[in-house]
């Protein structure tokens, strides 16, 4: 990794390969950028690939106080500014990462040439799935009990996450602005919630319902929009089927030849 201080802060990102467009590859809340690594090495033969740890996750240095996804979007900005990565970005988010291409896209369109979101945040998600978790019972797995504390009331808390991210500010600010409409965009849906082995097997099919209509709202944001299913998949797809991310990402980016 390689560091570049941002606003008084180190930032570590690791850049490879060469040509255009730009791959932006950007991290969700429980993952770290070296997941990345299989599709950065697999991108890099025709692409410039850029990964990094935001502030607060990985090397880089740690933050202080609450922070919301603008932020986060212009210390980006200014990182592959210094970093001297290349314009068109094509960005690649997963998860919270993928609300921040959002948010990336709208506030530099002109440097942006297409977004891939794998398994994206959606701004109501909290909000409408969180209901939908089952009540706390004993002997409910740990990993059950962070994650419906999260998506029940934690997400409304910064100290919550170890970025101290702002969600309901966050929110707002994706939904300030729209994308450009004719800008390149798939989205990658998994079966996250139907394959959640820590959730009751009768509340599988409404949630994964529920959030395949999250994404079908995120589809609708761009007339030039693809829909990529992984069903046998679960939230993390650039562990389990990097092979996939990778094919969305050339597919994308040949269209511009």
């Amino acid at each position: 990794m390689e560091f570049v201080e941002i606003d008084g802060r180190r930032l570590a990102y690791l850049a490879s390969g060469a040509g255009s467009p730009s791959v932006v590859l950007e991290t969700g809340l429980g993952a770290q950028s070296a997941d990345w690594q299989p599709v950065q090495a697999a991108l890099e033969r025709t692409c410039r690939v850029f990964r990094y740890d935001r502030a607060g996750r990985g090397e880089s240095d740690p933050v202080q106080g609450p922070r919301d996804a603008t932020q986060i979007v212009d210390e980006l900005h200014a990182l592959l500014q210094a970093a001297r990565v290349p314009a068109p970005y094509l960005l690649v988010g997963h998860s919270f990462g993928g609300l921040l291409a959002r948010l990336f896209a709208q506030r530099y369109p002109e440097i942006v040439c297409g977004l891939v979101l794998v398994e994206p945040m959606h701004e109501a998600q909290f909000e409408r799935l969180g209901p939908a978790f089952p009540p706390a019972a004993s002997g409910d797995p740990a990993a059950l009990v962070r994650m419906r504390e999260l998506w029940t009331r934690g997400w409304r808390n910064p100290a919550t996450t170890p970025e101290s991210i702002d969600f309901p500010a966050s929110f707002r600010a994706v939904r300030a602005a729209a994308l450009p409409p004719d800008l390149p965009l798939a989205v990658m849906t998994a079966g996250s919630f139907q394959n959640a082995s820590i959730l009751p097997p009768e509340r599988r099919p409404a949630m994964q319902q529920a959030w395949e209509r999250m994404h079908a709202e995120l589809l609708a944001l761009s007339a030039r929009a693809r829909h990529v299913s992984l069903p046998a998949c679960e939230h993390f797809v650039q562990r389990e089927a990097p092979e996939a991310i990778v094919e969305a990402v050339e597919a994308m980016a040949n269209a511009r030849d």
